[in-house]
């Protein structure tokens, strides 16, 4: 079924042909993002690069503001409504007017912050995003689930950033050109965006409108409140150490999260691409909605707990290979972080459809508990224990928030047990795990390998319907047509 909007484009029973699509644009366009903020991290040395994180840590808070859930909540009411330009029209001024107001609060906290070299310029260049954001259209494509062109702009997006950066920063002076260059790919990225829509829409002449502001304000400020909570169980620490401990202590920290980060970048776009999926389905067949719910987290589980099991038992030679010596201290937080990753993952297949199906609310109260945690403990955890003290609590508000969840998402939605699911991947990680620890001998590229391989042949020999559905896939398909030609 098709209506002239394309709203209906994705099949009903099978959208992860459009999240394959989403997740390979994102991966590339991360992937070249991570490569970028390698580079600088070595260019610009560990305290011009801890200024630089500290800033780009504080801008995340601002954008956040800025976007103040319009994004995620334009994306569900695009997934739903036939009228998008009037949706558009409602949305639009109010997140350039979030984004002044963020802005605003940007110039207002210049004066509180430490005088580190370049923070205060930095920063200010940063808040250009602000306005880049709130001009950005992906939210009605990502709504509309056209997932390739998404993904074809946040490449080119990253494409020009990464570069820019290679082309011409060559010592820490240059510090300062970095968020001119992140401001020129979100501008690039919101033209492609805008560019696709009105191929799409006949043109981008809009009725725009701050007429029911009030209405949609409301449960967008439940759903940008919580983003606000998981911003803060994730980059609290990094802001704190940077009062308390430092630029430097910031770069070594924000070091131990970048392969975190690329560890997260598959199941933040899936989730992504999977929204809007669950967002039509919760309207259309709820029996849908609880089966790709329930995909999503046999499938996250699958892939969460290897990230755990690798950081924790080759931190030092990641860090090592990524960002050389000079980082060396950083492997002590990834080793913990890593189990970050895991739990966010897993975290995600429940919060997602939650909010999907409207119960932003139970989300909130978990991310409210979590972060109320998160805060208390890296307060009391960094004056003594730095890093380490803060990646323990991280942690624990992470697993605070899984927990609540979980036990939201089986009073709203379907009561599966997430034991059951955790069972075979818990197993053949464990294998893993074991040979990574007595096989130290061999070369740690090797013995990664070798261990992932491990991990599915386990999963295999244990019959995960997961991997047994996909070996049985590849059976059929390498069968030889009997049909002649």
């Amino acid at each position: 079924m098709v209506d002239s909007t394309g709203l209906r484009g994705a099949s009903l029973t099978n959208p992860f042909r459009n999240i394959l699509k989403l997740s390979a644009g994102d991966f590339l366009a991360k992937a070249l993002y991570f490569s970028s903020f390698v580079y600088l991290a070595r260019v610009l040395g560990v305290n011009t690069y801890g200024v630089l994180e500290f800033a780009n840590s504080l801008l995340t808070y601002l954008l956040l503001l800025a976007d103040a859930g319009l994004e995620i909540w334009g994306t569900r009411e695009a997934a739903q409504t036939s009228d998008i330009r009037r949706l558009i029209g409602r949305v639009m001024p109010l997140r350039f007017l979030t984004a002044g107001i963020a802005f605003a609060v940007l110039l207002g906290m210049l004066p509180l912050l430490p005088p580190y070299p370049y923070l205060r310029t930095v920063l200010v260049l940063f808040g250009l995003s602000l306005f880049a954001q709130a001009a950005s259209l992906k939210w009605v494509l990502m709504g509309q689930e056209k997932m390739a062109r998404v993904a074809g702009g946040l490449v080119l997006a990253q494409l020009v950033f990464a570069g820019s950066v290679f082309a011409l920063v060559r010592d820490p002076a240059h510090v300062v050109w970095v968020p001119v260059m992140k401001f020129t790919s979100d501008a690039a990225l919101a033209v492609y965006f805008a560019r696709q829509f009105a191929r799409a829409h006949g043109g981008l002449r809009l009725p725009l409108t701050f007429k029911g502001a009030w209405g949609t304000m409301r449960p967008v400020v439940i759903i940008g409140a919580t983003n606000a909570m998981a911003m803060l169980n994730y980059n609290f620490d990094a802001v704190l150490l940077g009062f308390l401990k430092g630029p430097a202590t910031v770069g070594l920290y924000t070091a131990a999260y970048k392969p975190v980060t690329v560890a997260l970048a598959l199941p933040i776009t899936y989730f992504q691409g999977m929204f809007p999926a669950l967002s039509r389905f919760y309207v259309e067949s709820r029996e849908a909605f609880r089966s790709l719910a329930a995909r999503s987290i046999r499938l996250n589980a699958i892939f969460a707990l290897p990230v755990g099991v690798g950081g924790t038992l080759l931190a030092e030679p990641v860090i090592g290979l990524l960002f050389g010596p000079a980082y060396a201290e950083a492997a002590g937080p990834l080793r913990i972080l890593s189990w970050s990753a895991v739990i966010v993952t897993l975290r995600g297949s429940y919060r997602h459809p939650l909010n999907a199906a409207g119960k932003q609310h139970l989300d909130f109260r978990a991310a409210v508990v979590s972060s109320i945690l998160n805060v208390g403990l890296n307060i009391l955890l960094i004056p003594k224990f730095g890093m380490m003290g803060a990646a323990c609590a991280t942690l624990i508000g992470d697993l605070a928030w899984l927990g609540m969840v979980i036990y939201f998402y089986r009073r709203e939605v379907g009561s599966i047990n997430p034991l059951l699911l955790l069972a075979r991947p818990a197993i053949a990680a464990a294998g893993m795990g074991a040979f990574l620890w007595y096989a130290q001998d061999i070369f740690w590229v090797w013995r990664a390998a070798i261990a992932g391989g491990m991990y599915f042949v386990l999963l295999l020999a244990l019959r995960d319907p997961e991997v047994s559905s996909w070996m049985q896939r590849g059976k059929i398909k390498s069968k030889p047509s009997t049909k002649q030609a």
